[in-house]
């Protein structure tokens, strides 16, 4: 008779309880060390920026112009604020969907078409549901959430029994919601009237509001649970995920489908409160910005916020230096990926520094 073999417990969480064991002094220089990554990685990116700009314009005045255009519009012109949070809102969606792909050592590139078919599924339910607000409006949060989870699916299925790689199924997929768009809104979907359903004047403060809710829920998931710590485990170390009692394609499934319905959401900004309903361009490059965004915001909830906040005050400035200097935009565009190749080095570099101040601890307390 056959004896199906016990799995062993999965193992406990024992890093927590080192880092409470850690004294407070070597916490601030780790804090210090992981702060010191991002300051430096600006740093350097902004001498980037001004090397560029003496490159092609020669003039040190183009600097200043350039530096005072990204002052006053991205921070002190009155309509800043908003548009930065508005901007930042499908960026910080788009941003934690990647992430917590990332997690479990997943790549879904994806995340174009995914917040597309939230967004039509999204208009459709707000556009065609005759109810009122406080009821159209969260099933049609709902409805983006369903249709960027049912896109997420088919990678996640094939990925699970199929072994086919996510990048091509996902990166295939945003190829078909591309079409899916060009056929069904001029011709199924197509409003004749064009009149759209009634914007909320309110939506870009409170989508904004839902996209810290949603990047606290997503830093306390992966902190506080088990289910975070399972896919820490599938992340870093698969061969350990099933001896540790995780079940690598019901996990695999759950995750993709998790970050399929968080992309979701990225589409509403542009359907509730920007276009008033689904158009043809809402494939807009929210989730090749958010690649580099949960990258740059090292895969944590703050980091995305304050990664997406970033890459919206530097589209905020280059709408000033545009308008009032005389430097070509393709000069600034030089500086969001100046920001994300200097901060991969500059983590990694911090990443390495942290090792060997660990060893050297361990062997000085040996």
């Amino acid at each position: 008779m056959k004896v199906e073999e016990e799995r062993p417990p999965p193992p406990e969480p024992e890093a927590e309880e080192a880092v409470a064991r850690t004294p407070w002094g070597q916490r601030l220089r780790g804090w210090a060390l992981q702060l010191l990554a991002p300051a430096v990685s600006l740093l350097i990116a902004a001498v980037i920026g001004v090397l560029v700009i003496l490159v092609v314009q020669q003039s040190w005045g183009d600097v200043a112009d350039v530096a005072g255009a990204m002052w006053s519009y991205g921070l002190f012109n009155r309509n800043s604020v908003a548009f930065i949070l508005g901007r930042a809102t499908p960026l910080i969606f788009a941003g934690l969907a990647v992430a917590i792909a990332f997690k479990a050592g997943l790549f879904n590139i994806g995340v174009e078409g995914q917040y597309a078919i939230g967004a039509l599924c999204a208009g459709y339910v707000g556009y065609r549901l005759s109810a009122p607000t406080a009821v159209r409006l969260p099933l049609a949060i709902l409805a983006g959430m369903a249709g960027g989870l049912l896109w997420a699916a088919v990678p996640a299925l094939l990925k699970a029994y199929r072994g086919v790689h996510e990048v091509i199924s996902t990166i295939m997929m945003t190829f078909v919601a591309d079409a899916v768009l060009g056929s069904l809104l001029p011709g199924a979907l197509e409003d004749p009237s064009q009149r759209g359903p009634t914007r909320d004047p309110a939506s870009p403060t409170w989508l904004f509001a839902l996209a810290i809710v949603a990047a606290a829920a997503y830093a306390l998931t992966m902190r506080r649970t088990r289910f975070g710590f399972e896919l820490g485990v599938l992340g870093t170390n698969p061969r350990a995920a099933e001896p540790s009692g995780i079940r690598g394609k019901a996990t695999i499934i759950k995750v993709m489908l998790m970050s399929g319905a968080i992309a979701g959401l990225a589409g509403l900004q542009d359907v509730l409160a920007v276009d008033d309903r689904s158009t043809l361009d809402d494939i807009r490059g929210y989730g090749f910005i958010a690649i580099a965004i949960a990258v740059l915001g090292r895969n944590s909830g703050l980091g995305i916020v304050a990664a997406a906040l970033l890459f919206s005050l530097l589209d905020q400035a280059s709408s000033g230096i545009a308008l009032h200097t005389e430097v070509p935009g393709e000069v600034t565009d030089v500086l969001p990926g100046a920001i994300i190749v200097t901060s991969v080095i500059a983590f990694e570099l911090v990443r390495r520094m942290t090792a060997r101040r660990q060893l050297r601890e361990q062997h000085e307390r040996a």
